[in-house]
């Protein structure tokens, strides 16, 4: 290298050093995202990388990525740590590789770069843990859609993870039969630094009752916690202990694993970051033994956005009849096939939620195997709230008044809302035989204020007909507050001339396609 090559080198070198840690990564981007290539094709050695400084236009000074600050190498690590999928790991450990140098940048902040080791399918584990430092491991070995079942060697592996509580991280276990005595022969421990824990039956088949040794004496910083298809009746006393949990998602609830409402209540009421809660029974016998008196004084769950619950209306009365939940603002229920329904204290539970209680919008859809009522708060919401209500139940003159009773029930509710819509979602069209009109004009009555009915296909002619018989009644008192009447998909405009003659000049009929 002559004299003067050497001096522009210096000169560049030093006109990097003198900006800022993020100057310097805005200005060789490019050449970092070209780095990264060389590094994961395994084709950069400790002295071959360069970075052109791209602020002074020319291209033949450049610089040594090995120029650079610590600190510097430390916010480029940690960039690229930030820019993969925010539910992988990342591959840190092929930048150790690079040189001893970036080794030591890297391993001298495994915090602020998210150092963990993985332990998954085909991990040599026991020789992992020897030959990398003491960091935080996570243990996966399937999920909710990856249920591939760890083979006997996977299990062992497992094993070997868990006997370093102090370590995990993380546990994402899609369980056999096999691993499950396996874990059922751990002694029970501590987890101090576990922060999700995750757990599925391999085949969604039901596994023995859980005993408590395999979940942690406590976890203080769990904030995760699956469980699916797993039976575990002492999961509410464990609860007690995870005051820092954000998400608890428990899916197929077998009868083996059933809690009382009020106990799982008792467990929800510490937690104060609790975000997102979903509790899925597996089948209806899971039922309270008897309807209680609501309590004197409810837990306010202050930071739950999101619930989603599938069971039986008593459990979900009993169950909302103890909590508050003032920033709800996604409700998500599923009740087994019931004729009657009771839920005044769902109602009460839904007008304490703001983004709840004041929809514009509903849709009632019809299903082959059931019903879904949903409704949406006005646009204009920075998060516009979102309640759905599911029922199972058939055929469709079932349908119709399950509808009718639960729309009845909420009737402050619905009687906010200005556009309804009116979809069936079977194959076949219903005939018109199968309701009576009185069952529609039930269905209409708490839709007080609807200004825009959408009837989508099938339903068109039926509910033209409950229209037109409503005439020989009092009509003003059926959809009094109707505008526009908009038939959707209908193969044949559904007659409502007497029921629009009487609602003239206020009452614009439309026919239309889908779109």
């Amino acid at each position: 290298m002559s004299s003067q090559q050497s001096l522009n080198r210096d000169h560049a070198t030093s006109r990097v050093l003198r900006l800022s840690p993020i100057r310097i990564i805005s200005r060789v981007n490019g050449a970092i995202c070209h780095l990264f290539s060389k590094i994961k094709n395994k084709k950069t050695g400790e002295h071959g990388s360069s970075l052109h400084d791209n602020g002074t236009g020319e291209d033949h000074k450049c610089v040594t990525i090995n120029s650079l600050p610590d600190d510097v190498l430390l916010e480029i690590f940690n960039r690229r740590r930030l820019s993969g999928p925010t539910d992988d790991m990342w591959d840190w450990h092929r930048l150790t590789h690079v040189c001893i140098r970036w080794r030591c940048v890297i391993f001298a902040s495994p915090r602020r770069l998210d150092l963990r080791l993985l332990c998954t399918y085909g991990t040599p584990v026991r020789r992992n843990l020897d030959c990398w430092p003491a960091l935080p491991i996570s243990i996966q070995y399937g999920g909710v859609v990856e249920r591939t079942p760890p083979a006997l060697k996977d299990e062992d592996n497992i094993i070997a993870a868990l006997e370093h509580p102090a370590r995990t991280y993380g546990i994402q276990l899609a369980l056999t039969k096999s691993l499950f005595d396996k874990l059922a022969s751990l002694k029970q421990q501590p987890f101090p630094a576990l922060e999700y824990f995750w757990l599925i039956s391999h085949d969604g088949g039901e596994l023995s009752t859980l005993p408590s040794t395999i979940l942690c004496e406590s976890a203080p910083r769990l904030r995760i916690l699956f469980f699916g298809g797993i039976p575990f009746p002492m999961l509410p006393k464990f609860l007690l202990s995870t005051k820092d949990l954000v998400l608890l998602r428990l899916i197929k609830i077998p009868s083996a694993g059933y809690f009382s409402p009020e106990t799982l209540v008792t467990s929800l009421s510490g937690m104060t970051q609790l975000k997102t809660l979903y509790i899925e029974f597996a089948s209806p016998p899971s039922r309270p033994n008897r309807r209680s008196l609501p309590p004197l004084r409810r837990a306010v769950l202050s930071t739950l956005t999101q619930f989603t619950f599938c069971g039986i209306s008593e459990y979900l009365e009993d169950l909302v009849a103890g909590i508050d939940a003032p920033a709800l603002g996604y409700f998500d229920i599923k009740l087994f096939n019931q004729l009657i329904f009771d839920v005044p204290q769902l109602h009460q539970f839904i007008s304490r939620a703001e983004k709840l209680r004041a929809p514009s919008r509903a849709t009632l859809d019809s299903f082959e195997k059931g019903v879904s009522i949903t409704l949406v708060q006005p646009a204009g919401m920075d998060t516009p709230g979102h309640l759905s209500l599911r029922i199972a139940c058939k055929p469709l003159d079932w349908q119709v008044p399950s509808m009718a009773e639960i729309c009845n029930q909420f009737s402050t509710l619905f009687s906010r809302v200005k556009k309804l819509n009116i979809r069936a979602h079977f194959p076949q069209p219903a005939r018109q035989d199968e309701i009576g009109v009185l069952e529609w004009l039930e269905l209409f009555r708490p839709f007080t204020t609807v200004s825009s009915l959408y009837v989508f296909e099938s339903l068109g002619l039926l509910v033209a007909h409950a229209l037109e018989d409503a005439v020989d009644g009092p009509v003003m008192e059926v959809l009094p507050a109707l505008q526009l009447l908009d038939f959707r998909g209908s193969r044949e405009s559904a007659p409502v001339e007497k029921f629009v003659t009487a609602r003239r000049p206020t009452l614009n009929v439309r026919y239309g396609d889908l779109n």
